[in-house]
């Protein structure tokens, strides 16, 4: 049982460590302008993942297109690797927190209500 728990803990500090990582390229301009495009954009908090999942493939694209703004040559990440899947999900991680952030605070704002219209 010993053993279980030092397993379980070690998966836990894996995940903060994944989700750290993914909040040094989160916390930067270009993905702190993104999570609050997708903040502003989110009608719901059961729509979170799905809104991080988008805010991930757009931030994902701007890196690829970036080197082209600047004349270099598009090229495409190593889909085959570990390396590049591990930084989607750390990505992905620090998305669906800063955006759950940035959706609380228009929530407390009073941007989070809608009134739906019942049609009789």
């Amino acid at each position: 049982m010993e053993e279980f728990f030092a397993q379980l803990g070690n998966l836990i500090q894996g995940v903060f460590a994944l989700t750290q990582s993914g909040f040094d390229s989160v916390n930067q301009v270009v993905g702190l302008i993104i999570a609050l495009i997708a903040a502003f954009m989110m009608p719901a908090w059961r729509s979170l993942f799905s809104t991080a999942l988008g805010a991930t493939l757009v931030y994902i694209l701007v890196g690829l297109l970036r080197p082209m703004l600047d004349g270099g040559a598009f090229a495409l990440p190593d889909l085959m690797s570990m390396t590049f899947w591990m930084t989607v999900l750390a990505l992905f991680l620090a998305f669906s927190v800063v955006i759950a952030v940035f959706f609380f605070v228009k929530t407390l704002l009073g941007g989070g209500h809608r009134h739906r219209v019942h049609a009789h």
